[in-house]
């Protein structure tokens, strides 16, 4: 598979959803499978680097792996939640299980927020995500405001794309537009697909889907 292929350009929906997420049930493997299903739910959304972090009102051994994505959608809150659960069921998360929210977990995504078009950074900044997902939220707001991204501040997780060749860019390692190819069948991790404009966001790098 390529490094860097482009997407073609399209309108932005109204509205988008900045996600907080968290797996740490094969947590290399679960991240990235969290990614590519959104993309293929959202078309492109924008990724975090990936933090190793201790879990937080739980007790396990599993480290979790924490990132926060960016997904365009013009579903209502309640909509784009259900899709969210749909994928950590899909995952093997039992949200029917009494101890659900403390117990170890193959996917857990929650909204942080929803973003109306234009981007309003004051807004975002308002935003409270729980202290683990600190440094990825911010590099979130920096990529929709147009801002530097901040160096990382954590330990971070990089994970390998599945169907990369050997030496693309792996996933986690750095902020980056992920892409459903629906030609190829593989998502697309584009590094180079970062460029801010006076919007914030290139219109290229979020294409809309029909939800």
């Amino acid at each position: 598979m390529d490094a860097l292929i482009p997407i073609p350009s399209a309108p932005l929906p109204p509205a988008g959803y900045i996600l907080g997420i968290g797996t740490n049930v094969e947590p290399d493997r679960n991240a990235v499978r969290i990614a590519s299903r959104l993309a293929d739910l959202f078309g492109s959304v924008l990724i975090s680097r990936f933090y190793r972090t201790d879990p937080v009102g739980m007790s396990s051994a599993h480290p979790f792996v924490n990132y926060c994505a960016y997904v365009p959608s013009a579903l209502e809150p309640a909509c784009c939640k259900r899709l969210c659960v749909e994928i950590e069921l899909a995952l093997g998360r039992d949200r029917a299980h009494p101890c659900c929210k403390t117990r170890d977990r193959p996917a857990d995504i929650d909204l942080i927020g929803r973003v109306s078009r234009p981007i309003a950074a004051d807004g975002l900044t308002a935003l409270r995500p729980d202290a683990y997902l600190a440094a990825p939220f911010a590099e979130i707001v920096a990529l929709l405001t147009g801002r530097s991204v901040p160096p990382p501040r954590g330990e971070l997780c990089a994970a390998a794309m599945p169907g990369c060749q050997s030496g693309s860019p792996r996933l986690g390692e750095t902020p980056a537009a992920v892409h459903r190819d629906d030609g190829a069948g593989l998502v697309v991790v584009l590094k180079d697909g970062l460029h801010r404009h006076a919007d914030g966001l290139h219109p290229a790098l979020l294409a809309e889907q029909s939800l």
